[in-house]
């Protein structure tokens, strides 16, 4: 569905297109084949608009079902369930910045599960709120983007929004929908400044990756203005001054929630020196495939080069436009090499960013009107490059729906429902090991958590070095004996990760957060004389899976 505009017609527009300079004015165009229309058309394209309209609804409709169905079929991971029980634990908005403090993140997705835990005390405000957003983010790209209805269907059921950005519960999905609305409301920023800015101000606290990139987008902002000041006397305080300022408080605060303190065990970032930082952006520039790896094939790396190259220089068409997309490449594929690795979600960020980039070059005109390798070259872009990434997508679509659906990502649901089922277990005391393993737990059951590196009660784990980075099973025994006598409870120590304590040989074992768990032969024959082997749940495809033990 090709949407008719009417930005030639008034000065916004007229300074719009004056404001990219060299770039050239460009022909809008207002229907699926990309041809021109003239005003004797309008009516037979309004009609056309309107059957387009018909089926964005009956294709948004299909993706809604498709999704609903598939989050009835999902366990929810660790990750997902962490968010909603940290927003249970704030007892007011402000006291989000303490609890957030090492958590990576800034506060909008705590904000809305907060809120949604006020309006309703059900853990299944998670998933509503997550299908919610992530809806009306492919509502607006199917209702209100000027690409071709092939386009707009490719992208919708591929696996960013079909899958990462809806069915798992992140806080992605939003910055999907605000990079949209940011895509749309960009041509008339004149006219709605502070809204504009608004929306970049929350885009920014969405999550780390999007706040790099809405720095790349205040810069273009900066130097959209400021063009359009030489064009013609407008007020900078309301057209560039304030609206940047809301823009840079939103990166202040995203700053104050997202960077942890230097006791974090989650990243190494304080520790990186500047010759390894200029060292890893000189080599995601050269071979940006290597990060984006989850958006490209890998073989031959040279074929997820090119693609990236072409999506980026596509937009060369507006100068702008093409060294943002630059500047967000190298500093996300940065960002993933020296603070921490990106996976599908976080490098699908950038792939929503440069459709939207795409959009506002669409929205504002047609086709490159200028020179011929600049059309040819933006052509390549948006009809080569970026429909093979969507393409990819469909298929890790398609891969990870039917994976949710045939099997198990966790096995938080079946011991949930274990516990849930037992009298005699079902107000127990949970003592896992290590203590991340059941923080999705907490969705399907209430027992309470006693973390032993940590010795305290809660529902997630604290990433500092406050926790004790080396545990042993003789050390978890005997707070389990402690919990068992102070309270009186059954206490269940759940092993999480594969320790064969059966064997009854020593063992040692490394896993996430640099934490080490061990075990001795006399450790082990002490946890069979005091507790039993009651549950066993291995069928998750992931690491959530657990051995239960009853300490008698």
């Amino acid at each position: 569905m090709e949407r008719v505009s009417d930005l030639s017609l008034n000065r916004e527009s007229r300074l719009e297109r004056k404001s990219y300079g060299s770039d050239g004015p460009l022909t809008l165009r207002n229907d699926n084949s990309g041809a021109p229309v003239r005003s004797s058309a309008r009516l037979r394209n309004g009609l056309l608009i309107a059957d387009t309209r018909g089926i964005s609804v009956a294709l948004l409709g299909l993706w809604l079902a498709v999704v609903i169905f598939t989050v009835t079929k999902h366990e929810f991971w660790r990750d997902e369930v962490r968010a909603l029980s940290l927003a249970r634990d704030a007892a007011s908005p402000f006291e989000l910045f303490h609890l957030l403090r090492n958590e990576g993140h800034p506060v909008v997705w705590y904000l809305l599960l907060y809120v949604g835990h006020l309006l309703a005390d059900t853990a299944i405000v998670l998933p509503i709120i997550s299908i919610v957003v992530a809806f009306v983010a492919v509502a607006t790209w199917m209702l209100c983007s000027p690409f071709p209805l092939w386009f707009k269907t490719l992208f919708i059921f591929s696996g960013l929004p079909l899958y990462e950005y809806s069915v798992k519960v992140r806080n992605y999905g939003i910055s999907m929908l605000l990079l949209f609305i940011f895509a749309a409301l960009y041509p008339h920023r004149r006219r709605y400044p502070l809204i504009t800015a608004l929306i970049l101000a929350l885009l920014a606290n969405t999550n780390v990756h999007a706040a790099v990139l809405v720095c790349m987008i205040s810069g273009m902002w900066a130097w959209d203005a400021l063009a359009e000041r030489a064009q013609a006397s407008s007020p900078l305080s309301r057209n560039l001054c304030l609206p940047l300022a809301i823009v840079a408080v939103g990166l202040l605060l995203s700053a104050l929630f997202a960077v942890p303190t230097r006791a974090t065990i989650v990243t190494d970032v304080y520790s990186v020196s500047a010759r390894a930082l200029i060292k890893s952006s000189v080599a995601t520039t050269l071979h940006p495939a290597g990060a984006f790896f989850s958006l490209v094939p890998s073989r031959p790396p040279v074929v997820g080069d090119l693609l990236l190259y072409v999506a980026v220089l596509g937009l060369i068409v507006r100068t702008r436009l093409f060294l943002v997309a630059l500047g967000g490449q190298i500093a996300l594929s940065t960002l993933f090499s020296v603070v921490y690795p990106g996976f599908y979600r976080h490098q699908g960020v950038f792939l929503v960013f440069l459709l939207s980039l795409y959009w506002i070059v669409v929205q504002t005109s047609s086709s490159a009107d200028g020179a011929q390798l600049r059309r040819l070259v933006f052509n390549a872009g948006r009809y080569g490059a970026l429909p093979i990434l969507l393409y990819f997508g469909l298929v890790q679509a398609a891969t990870d729906v039917s994976t949710d659906i045939r099997f198990e990502m966790s096995s938080s649901k079946a011991f949930g429902t274990f516990l849930n089922s037992s009298e005699k277990y079902r107000d127990a005391i949970i003592l896992p090991e290590p203590g991340y393993i059941v923080e999705s737990l907490p969705y399907y059951a209430s027992n309470a958590i006693y973390l032993p590196r940590e010795r305290r009660f809660a529902n997630r784990v604290s990433f500092t070095k406050a926790a004790d980075d080396k545990l042993s099973l003789g050390d978890l025994m005997a707070r389990a004996r402690a919990i068992t006598s102070q309270d009186g409870r059954p206490v269940l120590i759940v092993l999480g990760h594969d320790i064969d304590v059966d064997a009854r040989v020593a063992g040692i074992q490394r896993f996430a957060y640099k934490n080490v768990f061990s075990w001795r032969f006399e450790e082990v024959a002490e946890l069979k004389r005091s507790a039993r082997l009651v549950a066993e749940f291995n069928a998750a495809i992931g690491d959530e899976n657990y051995r239960v033990y009853a300490v008698e």
